[in-house]
């Protein structure tokens, strides 16, 4: 008897151990989710919106590309993205070739950014929504495609974004949805400007994040 005594707490203490040892195992996979996610990758689609003075000279196109990012604290991340839009001159009488039509040109895209980002909206909630802004620089080249000895112009890129993050509990893929106000150092389509001036444009995409 005594020594079925004895036995009974480190029986109880092995169940216990046991238990727990369950409960570390099945949350296990939600923390290494956690703390392995440390890149974001983002392929995007969305619109490219002249305005102003260029919106004279370019129409609307769409606007394809990817993002990259690297969240460096819960509120703060770095993002690389690069986009093409195959927009179109509306001037054909720029006299290239003497088409006297409008010429195709692809506009690319490539830029860096800071971004911050706010707490969860909901956290009660099941899905995660987090806004967030953002900061960046870079360039875009505008490239005739099917004009003959015209060069490629390649132009500063300044830009601010806002966007909502939206993702499930797993938090491994989620949406995102940004409006990016662009302002570029413009020297015209293929440099025939003799000085450069601010020229502007909007984006709206709209992007699938895959985190690992």
């Amino acid at each position: 008897m005594s020594n079925d005594r004895s036995t009974s707490p480190l029986r109880g203490a092995g169940r216990a151990a046991l238990a727990a040892a369950s409960l570390l195992l099945s949350a296990a996979p939600g923390i290494a989710q956690e703390r392995v996610t440390r890149v974001e990758v983002r392929p995007l689609v969305g619109a490219y919106v002249p305005t102003g003075d260029q919106r004279d000279l370019l129409r609307d196109a769409i606007l394809v590309g990817a993002q990259l990012g690297w969240p460096v604290h819960e509120y703060l991340a770095v993002t690389g993205s690069f986009g093409w839009a195959p927009a179109a001159d509306k001037t054909p009488t720029f006299g290239i070739g003497g088409s006297g039509r409008e010429e195709d040109v692809d506009l690319f895209q490539y830029d860096v950014a800071l971004e911050g980002r706010l707490p969860d909206l909901a956290p009660s909630a099941r899905w995660s929504t987090r806004p967030y802004a953002a900061l960046g620089v870079g360039g875009r080249t505008y490239s005739y495609r099917d004009v003959p000895g015209v060069g490629a112009e390649t132009n500063f890129l300044g830009f601010g974004a806002v966007g909502l993050d939206v993702a499930p509990p797993t938090r491994n893929l989620g949406l995102r949805l940004e409006v990016r106000d662009n302002v570029s150092a413009f020297k015209g389509l293929r440099g025939e400007r003799r000085e450069r001036t601010a020229r502007n444009d909007v984006q709206f995409t709209a992007g699938l994040t895959f985190r690992f």
